[in-house]
C-alpha cells in the first residue's frame, strides 16, 4: 500500500470490526433462526440435519458495520491527503446497490419471489453505481480494448452487470461452505488490485477486504459440516457487493474472469430454465452423484468421479482461484497501460 499510516490504521479497524461483527450477528442468527423456524434441510447429508437459514443477516451486518467504521475514521484524514469525494461515493454507492440486492434475497427467503422479480430490482439497485459512475463510460474489454458506450454504458451495462452478477452468485450454491468460498477468493482478487492502485480503486479494494474478512468470519459457520446457511439474502448480498466494487472501482476485467465458472452455472441452468439445482443425490458411503443431466457444475464434478461434499467444494474453489489469478494479471496489466 502506497498510503500513511492514519490510512493503514483505519484499514485495520474496519477489517476488525467486521470480523467481530460478522461473527457476533451469525451466531446470534443461528440461535434466533432456530426459534422462529427459519431453517433448511441440509439435503447433502445423510442424516438430513435441520440447519438455519438467512445465515446472509451476519454477512450483511458485518460489512455495513466494517464499511461505516472506513467511511468515519477515514473521512477527515481523506481531506487533507485524497479527494475525500472518492471515499464518500465509493462506499455509499457500494453500499446502497448492495442492500438493495440484499433486501430482494431476504424478501426471497422468506415469500420465494418470481423469478421475474428477482431479475428486475437490480435494475433500480444500479441506480446509485450509475450516479457515481457519471464521465466514465469507458471499459477496457479483454481482447477488444477501450470500448466507449457513451449513455447505454449506464441504461444497459450497468443494470446488467449488477444483475449477472447478484443472480449468477446465487445459482452456483447448496454445499457447505461453497458460495462463500467462491465470494471470499473473489473479494481477495479484488482486494488485491484495489489496494496496489489509487483514488476510487484503491477504495473499493479497501471494501474489498472488508469482505474477504467479513466472509472469513462466515466461513467459521458455514464450512463444512455448515451450522447455517447463507440463504437468498446472503448468495444475492455477496454476489451484489462483489459487481458493486469491481464497478466503482473500474475493475470490469476483473470482473469477466472471475465469473467465468457463474457463467457457466448459467449456461448448465437456463438449460432447464432455472429450474435445475447444484446439490446431489449421497450415496450409503457419503459420495455425492447425479445420475441425470448435468445442470450445475457441482453435477459436472460428481460425474467425474466418486468426491463428498467437501472435495467437491475444494474442487470449486480450487477453480476460482485459477480465474483469480487470471483476474489480478489481467487486470493489472490495463492499470498500468
Amino acid at each position: 500500500m502506497k498510503y500513511a499510516d492514519p490510512l493503514l490504521f483505519s484499514i485495520i479497524l474496519s477489517i476488525v470490526v467486521s470480523f467481530i461483527v460478522t461473527y457476533l450477528a451469525t451466531k446470534w442468527t443461528i440461535v434466533e433462526a432456530k426459534k422462529k423456524g427459519f431453517v433448511g434441510t441440509d439435503v447433502n447429508k445423510l442424516e438430513k440435519n435441520q440447519v438455519p437459514v438467512l445465515g446472509g443477516i451476519g454477512i450483511v451486518a458485518g460489512f455495513i458495520a466494517g464499511s461505516f467504521t472506513y467511511l468515519v475514521s477515514e473521512i477527515d484524514f481523506g481531506r487533507t491527503m485524497f479527494n475525500s469525494l472518492f471515499i464518500e461515493r465509493t462506499v455509499v454507492s457500494v453500499l446502497l446497490s448492495s442492500l438493495i440486492i440484499g433486501f430482494l434475497g431476504l424478501l426471497d427467503d422468506i415469500f420465494n419471489l418470481r423469478q421475474s422479480i428477482r431479475a428486475f430490482l437490480p435494475i433500480f439497485a444500479s441506480v446509485p453505481l450509475a450516479i457515481y459512475s457519471i464521465g466514465h463510460s469507458t471499459i477496457s474489454i479483454p481482447f477488444f480494448g477501450l470500448v466507449n458506450f457513451g449513455v447505454f454504458f449506464y441504461i444497459i451495462i450497468l443494470p446488467a452487470t449488477l444483475t449477472i452478477t447478484s443472480n449468477a452468485f446465487n445459482m452456483l450454491e447448496g454445499l457447505n461452505g461453497l458460495g462463500a468460498g467462491m465470494g471470499l477468493i473473489m473479494a481477495s482478487a479484488l482486494a488485491f488490485i484495489g489496494l496496489r492502485s489509487t483514488g476510487p480503486t484503491f477504495h473499493a479494494g479497501v471494501l474489498a477486504l472488508i469482505l474477504v474478512f467479513v466472509l472469513l468470519a462466515f466461513l467459521l459457520f458455514n464450512i463444512y459440516p455448515a451450522k447455517v446457511f447463507p440463504g437468498n439474502i446472503g448468495t444475492y448480498f455477496i454476489g451484489s457487493v462483489i459487481g458493486s466494487i469491481g464497478i466503482a472501482g473500474f475493475m470490469y476485467t476483473a470482473l469477466f474472469f472471475l465469473y467465468i465458472p457463474y457463467v457457466i452455472e448459467f449456461i448448465l441452468k437456463a438449460k432447464t430454465k432455472f429450474k435445475g439445482v447444484s446439490f446431489g443425490k449421497v450415496s450409503p458411503e457419503g459420495y455425492l452423484y447425479w445420475d441425470g443431466k448435468p445442470n450445475s457444475l457441482t453435477h459436472v464434478i460428481m460425474r467425474i468421479g466418486k468426491f463428498k461434499e467437501y472435495q467437491i467444494v475444494i474442487i470449486l474453489w480450487s477453480l476460482e482461484l485459477v480465474f483469480a489469478i487470471m483476474a489480478v494479471i489481467f487486470q493489472t496489466v490495463i492499470i498500468r497501460i
